[in-house]
């Protein structure tokens, strides 16, 4: 859909000398004609929820030229408003309160072609909003291990995130989930070769001949000899121990009779105890990734041990190791925890718990931290650099002399933050809440802020993001 931007602009422009009174007759409207949404708001801080209902509308007006930008911040909001009780058919009450709010404040400027103009921008953020809602009431898998293994006594479920399916009316789905089975124990080699598995096994041997025989007719030897290499790593990830072991035996001994007996090379693999060596050695490397399963399984293990210990060095390393192995993060719930200098780099902690917690000198560069809770937390001097932190809860956080540029603060509330000396150069904080924040002396250059999200904060010595030093009128 086309949107004209200039008119949404121009009006909103007309509506911002005004905006808290705006934000106040929105509600008023919108309980008076729709008093069943009301209830909705029933343990809302009404003055934070107009604070916020600006906020966005600052966002989305001022980035309307930057679309890639506007579409993710919307859905992650349509998101975030599946946990507050708003189904689709709330999302009409809501346009028609606000186009009231618009008419009755724009009076004669509330053209035909200004209403147009906001009902199809309302249109086109409904249904960008209803896109992050329903990927949020889609079920998803947690990222942490499904099977542990015996060597470990905490055992980790796999379960699977609860959210709410947006039909005609909110329902709280509840899942109960298959029990843990404990792993089989497995010797070495445990092999019973009946005639149905061999026809199998010759089976598939003259397939995988007669597929080989097609490959070497259609192609260049060198690719022919790359794909060949391909095929078997995959089929050696993908093979049963048992017939793993089965193929290095054959290997070795068709070897060990090509090979001189009088050689060095011949004497040596002649030895009693070598073929058990070489099955030993391939069975090792078979089972590497279920050691670095187990591993992660007793990383978690630690983390989870140390819930509501606010010291533990144990944890700061499983954290550390699990996210240099990929490992997602998400959901990490630490509050209070004493993580300073600890490195996750890149990590994943979305929808992280880590309120109060001390992360003083962190470095979370291009870490994602969407809609995570710091609120309380302490990042002095942390690396934040390029890290993701849109929605986020960063309410009376220390961001003093942090590393920020780049980040991604779009719609963060950063209430009563001290960022005083923090770096927010480029910096997005489109719709973010501001009141109270310190930001003095803090490097705002090409940061994405409006004058409006900036007036509520604390700028004495700040470069602001025109390049200028910020001077009070007193």
């Amino acid at each position: 859909m086309s949107l004209n931007i200039e008119i949404l602009e121009q009006s909103f422009d007309k509506v911002k000398p005004r905006a808290n009174e705006f934000a106040a007759s929105f509600y008023d409207n919108l309980f008076q004609a729709y008093p069943e949404v009301k209830p909705l708001f029933a343990n809302a801080d009404m003055v934070n929820q107009q604070k916020k209902l600006l906020n966005s509308l600052v966002l989305v007006v001022e980035n309307l030229r930057n679309p890639e930008a506007l579409g993710p911040v919307l859905n992650a909001l349509g998101a975030r408003h599946v946990g507050y009780g708003a189904i689709p058919k709330y999302y009409t009450p809501v346009g028609e309160a606000l186009l009231m709010t618009f008419e009755q404040y724009l009076q004669e400027d509330w053209t035909p072609e200004v209403k147009k103009a906001w009902l199809d921008a309302y249109r086109a953020i409904t249904k960008l909003m209803l896109k992050g809602a329903v990927e949020e009431s889609s079920p998803q898998v947690v990222e942490k291990p499904t099977i542990l293994p015996k060597p470990v006594p905490a055992e980790k479920p796999a379960t699977l995130v609860k959210s709410p399916r947006l039909k005609a009316e909110v329902t709280t789905e509840s899942q109960l989930f298959p029990p843990i089975r404990e792993p089989e124990q497995k010797s070495l080699i445990s092999i019973r070769v009946d005639g149905e598995i061999l026809k199998e096994i010759t089976k598939n041997l003259t397939a995988n001949y007669q597929q080989f025989q097609s490959i070497i007719s259609e192609q260049p030897f060198s690719e022919v000899i790359k794909q060949i290499t391909h095929k078997l790593i995959d089929a050696f990830w993908i093979a049963p121990v048992w017939l793993v072991a089965v193929v290095s035996v054959v290997m070795f001994t068709v070897f060990l009779i090509i090979v001189d007996d009088n050689s060095v090379l011949g004497e040596a693999l002649g030895a009693a105890d070598t073929m058990s060596l070489v099955v030993a050695l391939v069975l090792f490397i078979k089972e590497s990734p279920d050691r670095r399963k187990q591993f992660h399984y007793q990383a978690w293990g630690t983390i989870d041990a140390a819930h509501n210990v606010k010291v533990s060095y144990a944890r700061t390393l499983a954290l550390q190791d699990l996210n240099q192995d990929g490992v997602s993060l998400r959901g990490l719930d630490a509050p209070g925890a004493e993580l300073v200098d600890i490195n996750l780099s890149h990590a994943n902690l979305s929808k992280a718990n880590l309120m109060e917690s001390d992360l003083t000198n962190a470095n979370l560069s291009y870490a994602n931290l969407d809609n995570a809770n710091l609120s309380q937390a302490q990042l002095s001097g942390a690396n934040l650099s390029h890290a993701k932190l849109g929605f986020a809860k960063l309410n009376q956080a220390n961001f003093s002399s942090a590393n920020m540029n780049h980040a991604n603060l779009i719609c963060a509330d950063l209430s009563h933050a001290n960022l005083s000396g923090a770096n927010l150069k480029d910096a997005s904080l489109s719709g973010a809440n501001l009141e109270g924040a310190y930001l003095t002396g803090a490097n705002l250059k090409n940061a994405k802020v409006s004058d409006y999200e900036l007036s509520s904060a604390f700028l004495e010595g700040a470069i602001m993001p025109d390049g200028s030093k910020y001077r009070s009128q007193n």
